[in-house]
């Protein structure tokens, strides 16, 4: 079991990656609803990859690493970072006025 979730998070983290990739270097949003929302494609693709990144950092060195505690602090600043992701995303979109 153990396996499985370590590859759907690798699965997961890559899709992540590919999109705010694509988002950075092409402006590149995926179609749908939320994509008239998106003001500035780079910016939101810049936190989507800082999102990223502390997601991996709270999975690999959290639950997925297992039930010992020395990584705890690790795991929750990767909890940190990825805030700081959904605060630049939000950053990128358009205001409701």
């Amino acid at each position: 079991m153990h396996g499985i979730l370590v590859i759907a998070a690798v699965l997961v983290l890559t899709a992540g990656l590919v999109i705010g990739g694509a988002a950075v270097t092409t402006g590149w949003l995926l179609p749908g609803r939320g994509r008239a929302k998106v003001a500035r494609p780079r910016v939101w693709g810049y936190g989507t990859l800082i999102g990223q990144a502390g997601i991996g950092t709270f999975l690999f060195l959290g639950p997925l690493s297992g039930p010992s505690m020395e990584h705890v602090p690790y795991a929750m600043a990767g909890m940190v970072v990825f805030a700081l992701g959904l605060y630049v995303q939000r950053l990128a979109m358009r205001t409701s006025s």
